[in-house]
């Protein structure tokens, strides 16, 4: 049985590629996502661990491939913040992990930015992504885990110091996003021997 809850926009730490920089093109190789699981606190669905399945199938890709922005710490209220785009089409599912080429701006207002990129000083980036479904497993003894089976990448940021993978995105507003929530079909096999164990020990007590 699914359920709808309501989560943000959510960060997770990524890296510049090293070495990548291309001056002829002005271009770097970030990896966005490795998909581990990190823990989560919500205050409205408390705590518990979160995986991103990084697969064809589960991360929607369209938003990257149309050159989402490459922001300074997830600026989302000026163009000022904007001081790069993907490379339409270079953002990928490979080895379990994504991938994509960001094309870094050449404005007079994102020249020292830019800079501290391309010399390396700057190599910490971070994701900003939208999550459709999870499915959730409880576990015996240990928080919940929301395997993310459908998320949506936003935009890709450059960060001083790489977001906290628990933490949310900074909004204003607390904008909000429908997350559907599917029950594991391990947790249904479950419920299911936990039931027949009742039945069978109702069963002895009636004999």
């Amino acid at each position: 049985m699914a359920e709808i809850i309501r989560l943000p926009q959510m960060l997770r730490d990524a890296e510049v590629r090293a070495g990548s920089f291309d001056d002829a093109a002005n271009t770097i190789e970030v990896i966005w996502t490795t998909g581990a699981t990190v823990r989560r606190v919500s205050w409205l669905e408390g705590e518990f661990d979160e995986e991103l399945i990084v697969s064809a199938n589960a991360v929607r890709l369209d938003r990257l491939n149309s050159g989402a922005p490459f922001l300074d710490t997830h600026g989302q209220w000026s163009l000022d913040s904007v001081i790069g785009s993907v490379v339409r089409g270079t953002a990928r599912i490979e080895g379990g992990q994504g991938l994509a080429r960001v094309k870094l701006s050449a404005a007079p207002d994102a020249i020292d930015r830019v800079a501290k990129i391309k010399e390396g000083t700057v190599s910490n980036i971070s994701v900003g992504y939208r999550i459709h479904s999870v499915e959730r497993k409880e576990r015996d003894g240990k928080i919940p885990l929301h395997r993310v089976i459908d998320w949506e990448p936003w935009e890709i940021s450059a960060v001083p110091i790489p977001a906290d993978p628990g933490a949310q995105v900074r909004s204003a507003k607390s904008d909000m996003f429908d997350c559907m929530v599917e029950r594991a079909l391990a947790d249904d096999n479950d419920v299911r021997r936990i039931r027949l164990a009742m039945q069978q020990r109702m069963a002895g007590l009636g004999r």
